[in-house]
C-alpha cells in the first residue's frame, strides 16, 4: 500500500517511447515529410550542371622537375613552393583574370540569367550597365581553384549548365592567367636589390667595427648582464653599510652603558643575611606541640567546656606567653666581592674590540660603493649608446637578409619569366564529362536529414508535453502508483485477455493485505466520470463473487447501478435483514437497502447515496458503525463513489476504508487530475493501493512489438 510516499517508479523503455512515437505519429510524420517536400519543390533551381576542369603543375626551383634527380633522392617540396603554388591560385581567382574570360566569352553568353526577370519574375533584369559586374560575382563563386595538400598541383573548375561553354571557359581562363602572369612577373628588379644588399652590409660593417671597440673600452661583454651585476653589487654595499651603520652605533650605545652601570656598581655586596629565633630541640615549642595534638584529638570526642580542653587551652597560653618574651633571636650574615664588575669589565673590553672593526669595515665599505657608483655611472653613460647601435646592427642585419633574399628570389623569378611560363605547366587541358551532376539528391537527402531531426525534436516536444496517459508503465512512473491491472474497452465478459487480468487484479487484492489480514472495503475512485470506472468494478466484483465464492457487496454511492436494477436483482430478489430501524440516523437518513442480485454472492445496494453513507453531514464514527456491520455479513465491500470532480465522498471514506485503487483511462485522464485525486486521498489519512488503467490501447504494430 502507498501511505504518504510513492511507490517505486519503473524506468523510461524503449516499448514506451515506441508507444509515444506511435500515438503522435501524425506529427512525426508531417514533421518528417514537410522538409523532403519543401526540398522537392525547389528542386527546379537547381539545373543540371556541367563541370570543366583543367590541371596546372607549378615549378618553383630551376632543379624541380617531377622526377627523381640524377643521384637518386627524391624531390622534396619545400614551404616556399606552398607558398609559390598559392601565389598561381591567388592570381587564378584575381578579377581581373576573371574580367578577361567574360570579356573573351561575353557576360550573357556566360550567364543568360542576366537578361531575364529576377525573384520570380517580380523584378526587372539588371540594367545593361551593371551586368558586366555581376557577371564577374558570378563567376568568380563558378570558378574553383585547389591544390591537394602537400602539392604544387593546381586544379581549375568551372561549372554551367552548357557543356560547350563551361568549357570555353575554363580555355579562356587558363589562356588569360598564363598572359596575365607572364606580364606580372616581366619587371626586372634584381640589380636594384642586390645594389640594396651590399650597401647594407658595408654599413652593417662598420656599426659591428664601432660596437666591438666601445665594448673593448669599457671592458664589457654583455651591456645587460654588466647592468645587472653592476647594480646588484651597489644594492649589496649598500645594505652591509646600513648595517654596519646600525650595529656601530648599537656597540656604541652598549659601550656607554656598560660603562655607566659599572661605575655604579659597588665592589662589596651581601651574600646573605639570616634571622631567627629558631633552636633546635627546643622543649617549650615541643611541649607545645604535644598539647596541641592532644587538645585536636580531645575536640573531636568531647565539647569545648571538657575540663582537660580548658586546662590544655591554659597551658597553651602559658607556653605562648614564654616564647614571646623570653625565646632570644639569632642573626647570622655574610658579604662577597661583586661578581657583576668582573662581568661587565670583560664584556666593555670586547664591545671595544668590536667597535674598532666596525668602523673599519665601514671604512671599506664606503671606498667600495666609490668604486661601484663609478663603474654604474660609466655603464649609465655608455649603455645608451650601445642599445642604439644594437638596434641599429639588427634593423642592418634584417634588412641585409630581406634584400639578399629578394635580389635571389628576384633573379629567379625573371629567369622564369624571360622563359614566360616555365614554372607553371599545363598538364591536363580544358575537359568535361558529358554526365552532369545535380543538386537534386544532396538536396533531397538533406531535407530527409532536416525532417528526421525535426520529426524527432517534435515527437519528444509532443511527448514531454501531453498531458494524458498511454502505457501502464507511464502510470506508474508518473503518478507514483503501481499498476494493479490493465484493461481495454472490450470488457471482462468479452475479452479473453480483460478476464484474466480481472483475474490477476482479485488475486492480487486478495495478498495484498498487511499481517496475513484481507482487505475487506475497497473503494475504487475516478478523476472524472469518462474513465469506465463502473465497468471494472462491476467485473471485479463479479470475479470474486463467482470465481472465489465469497459474498461480496457492490455499494453503489453513484447509483450507477441502481438505475438497471432490472437487470441485475431479480423480480423475486429478497432484501436483506441487515438493518433494524432503530440503527437509522436521527437526521432523517435511511438505513442502507441491500438487494440480492442474479449473480450468486454477489449483492448490491439500491440507495445508499439517499442513506447514511451518502449524507454529507453524516459523522464517520457513525458510518464506520454502518460498515463494521456490513464488513461482518460480506466477505468484500467495494464501494464505487461519484468523481471527485463532482462529489467529495471518495474523501470521507479514504480514512475508513482498507484502502483505495484510482482508476486511469489511458488518453483522457490528465496527470495533473490523476496527481491531485492521489494526493488528495493520502492527505486525509488514506491509502492508495495501486491504480487500474482502463482503455488501454497497444499503438506498437504487432510485427514490431514481436522483436521487443
Amino acid at each position: 500500500m502507498t501511505s504518504g510516499s510513492a511507490a517505486p517508479r519503473p524506468t523510461f523503455t524503449l516499448r514506451d517511447g515506441l508507444s509515444s512515437a506511435f500515438f503522435h505519429r501524425k506529427v512525426i510524420l508531417v514533421s518528417l515529410l514537410l522538409p523532403v517536400l519543401l526540398a522537392a519543390l525547389a528542386a527546379p533551381s537547381f539545373p543540371l550542371l556541367y563541370t570543366a576542369e583543367a590541371r596546372l603543375m607549378v615549378l618553383f626551383s630551376r632543379e624541380q622537375s617531377g622526377a627523381q634527380d640524377l643521384m637518386g633522392v627524391p624531390s622534396m617540396i619545400s614551404v616556399d613552393g606552398l607558398r609559390a603554388t598559392e601565389t598561381e591560385m591567388g592570381i587564378l581567382r584575381s578579377s581581373e583574370v576573371i574580367q578577361g574570360m567574360i570579356g573573351e566569352i561575353g557576360a550573357e553568353t556566360l550567364f543568360p540569367e542576366l537578361k531575364q526577370r529576377r525573384f520570380l519574375g517580380l523584378l526587372p533584369p539588371y540594367p545593361p550597365e551593371t551586368r558586366r559586374q555581376h557577371a564577374i560575382e558570378m563567376a568568380q563563386k563558378r570558378v574553383r581553384v585547389d591544390t591537394p595538400s602537400n602539392s604544387n598541383l593546381v586544379k581549375v573548375s568551372f561549372e554551367h549548365e552548357n557543356r560547350e561553354i563551361a568549357l570555353e571557359a575554363i580555355r579562356s581562363l587558363v589562356d588569360i592567367y598564363l598572359d596575365h602572369r607572364f606580364k606580372v612577373f616581366e619587371n626586372v628588379r634584381s640589380p636594384y636589390l642586390l645594389k640594396e644588399a651590399e650597401r647594407y652590409l658595408h654599413d652593417l660593417h662598420v656599426t659591428e667595427r664601432r660596437l666591438s671597440d666601445l665594448k673593448s673600452r669599457y671592458s664589457m661583454l654583455d651591456p645587460k648582464q654588466e647592468t645587472l651585476l653592476a647594480v646588484n653589487q651597489m644594492d649589496s654595499i649598500v645594505q652591509r653599510s646600513r648595517q654596519m651603520a646600525e650595529r656601530r652605533v648599537a656597540v656604541r650605545a652598549e659601550i656607554d652603558e656598560a660603562q655607566k652601570f659599572l661605575d655604579e656598581l659597588p665592589q662589596v655586596v651581601g651574600s646573605f643575611t639570616e634571622k631567627s629565633n629558631q633552636t633546635d630541640n627546643d622543649q617549650a615549642r615541643n611541649q607545645r606541640l604535644a598539647l596541641q595534638l592532644e587538645r585536636d584529638r580531645l575536640i573531636e570526642r568531647y565539647q569545648p567546656d571538657y575540663p582537660r580542653i580548658q586546662e590544655i587551652d591554659t597551658q597553651l597560653k602559658a607556653i605562648d606567653t614564654f616564647i614571646e618574651k623570653y625565646q632570644p633571636e639569632y642573626e647570622t650574615s655574610r658579604q662577597v666581592r661583586n661578581p657583576a664588575i668582573e662581568f661587565l669589565t670583560n664584556h666593555l673590553l670586547t664591545l671595544r674590540v668590536e667597535a674598532e672593526a666596525v668602523d673599519r669595515q665601514v671604512a671599506e665599505l664606503t671606498e667600495q660603493k666609490v668604486r661601484a657608483q663609478e663603474r654604474m655611472n660609466d655603464l649609465l653613460t655608455v649603455e645608451p649608446t650601445i642599445k642604439d647601435l644594437e638596434r641599429l646592427y639588427s634593423v642592418q642585419e634584417e634588412n641585409y637578409r630581406e634584400y639578399s633574399r629578394r635580389a635571389e628570389a628576384a633573379r629567379l623569378e625573371e629567369a622564369a619569366a624571360r622563359s614566360r611560363s616555365a614554372n607553371v605547366r599545363v598538364i591536363e587541358a580544358a575537359f568535361a564529362l558529358p554526365s552532369g551532376h545535380s543538386m537534386l539528391p544532396s538536396l533531397l537527402a538533406g531535407g530527409l536529414f532536416i525532417g528526421v531531426l525535426l520529426a524527432a525534436l517534435c515527437g519528444l516536444t509532443a511527448a514531454r508535453g501531453r498531458q494524458v496517459m498511454l502505457t501502464p508503465g507511464e502510470v506508474e512512473r508518473r503518478v507514483g502508483l503501481p499498476v494493479l491491472g490493465t484493461f481495454d474497452d472490450a470488457g471482462p465478459e468479452r475479452s479473453r485477455q480483460n478476464s484474466d487480468e480481472m483475474i490477476f487484479l482479485a488475486n492480487r487484492l486478495r495478498d495484498i493485505g498487511e499481517d496475513g489480514r484481507r482487505l475487506s472495503v475497497i473503494q475504487v475512485v475516478a478523476p472524472s466520470q469518462t474513465v469506465g470506472r463502473h465497468g471494472l468494478v462491476r467485473g471485479l466484483a463479479l470475479e470474486v463473487a463467482q470465481g472465489y465464492g465469497q459474498k461480496t457487496l457492490l455499494l453503489d454511492l453513484d447509483e450507477t447501478y441502481s438505475k438497471h436494477r432490472e437487470n441485475l436483482i431479480a423480480p423475486d430478489a429478497a432484501r436483506l435483514p441487515l438493518f433494524a430501524p432503530e440503527i437509522a440516523p436521527a437526521g432523517g437518513s435511511e438505513a442502507p437497502e441491500v438487494w440480492e442480485t442474479l449473480q450468486p454472492n454477489l449483492y448490491l445496494t439500491a440507495n445508499a447515496a439517499a442513506s447514511v453513507f451518502g449524507d454529507p453531514r453524516m459523522d464517520r464514527p457513525q458510518i464506520r458503525e454502518v460498515l463494521d456491520k456490513l464488513a461482518a455479513a460480506f466477505d468484500l465491500i467495494l464501494i464505487d463513489v461519484p468523481p471527485l470532480n463532482a462529489n467529495r465522498a471518495g474523501l470521507r471514506y479514504a480514512p475508513l476504508v482498507d484502502g483505495s485503487i484510482l482508476v486511469v483511462r489511458a488518453e483522457t485522464t490528465r496527470l495533473a487530475t490523476a496527481q491531485y485525486v492521489r494526493d488528495a486521498i493520502l492527505s486525509v489519512g488514506g491509502d492508495m493501493l495501486g491504480a487500474l488503467v482502463a482503455g488501454r490501447r497497444y499503438y506498437i504494430p504487432k510485427g514490431v512489438l514481436r522483436w521487443l
